[in-house]
């Protein structure tokens, strides 16, 4: 992977920013693992020196802290945003689901994460986007006239059943759904009460 560099030029060549930083630690981690994440792989790979590392790190769990909060405000913060904006909780439920229920990548920075609980900042990091995401989703469902016992209930079988298919793409893809989009629509008729089947045109 070549230099991704965002920062002002020196010497003809642009600079990294701390971001360039943290975007390249989340890829590795994605690609490798936690473990996979150290500042001499990361400089390799962003053909940089540690220097530069140091000139916006004290050191990788610096780094690390800062990956995770630029993922959990983009993943969760930024997609929350968006959503609120959609006033109806139906759509705004379909709109979750659709996203949750598509091909999942082989890799995945989310499972990755999930394997690297062991790390205390990636722990508290998982915690706070898995709580806030579930309050979203419940939130939705309490929009749509559920009660609050049943719309709690919705929302972490919602969510399992999301954390659930990216962990199959990792273990078992061959047991993942041919038909994506006869999948998304299972999931939206079960998940949303009153949602009746969509009409698929026979070819």
């Amino acid at each position: 992977m070549g230099r991704r560099a965002s920062g002002p030029e020196r010497n003809g060549a642009a600079t990294l920013t701390a971001q360039d930083w943290t975007e390249a630690a989340l890829r590795l981690i994605a690609e490798r693992g936690l473990n996979g994440l150290t500042i001499d792989s990361l400089a390799k790979r962003l053909r940089a020196t540690k220097g530069s590392f140091y000139w916006h790190f004290r050191g990788r769990a610096d780094l690390l802290s800062s990956a995770l909060t630029r993922w959990e405000t983009r993943s969760t913060a930024e997609t929350i945003k968006t959503l609120r904006a959609i006033g109806d909780p139906r759509r705004r439920l379909q709109t979750i689901l659709s996203a949750a229920s598509q091909a999942p990548p082989a890799r995945s920075l989310y499972v990755a994460l999930s394997e690297a609980t062991y790390d205390k900042t990636v722990r508290a990091a998982l915690h706070r986007v898995g709580k806030t995401r579930i309050e979203e989703l419940q939130c939705a469902y309490r929009d749509l006239g559920l009660p609050a016992g049943k719309a709690k209930s919705m929302s972490v079988l919602v969510y399992a059943a999301y954390r659930g298919l990216l962990q199959l793409a990792r273990e078992a893809p061959d047991a993942l759904p041919e038909d994506w989009a006869e999948y998304g629509d299972e999931v939206k008729r079960v998940m949303i009460p009153g949602m009746k089947p969509r009409r698929r045109v026979k070819r």
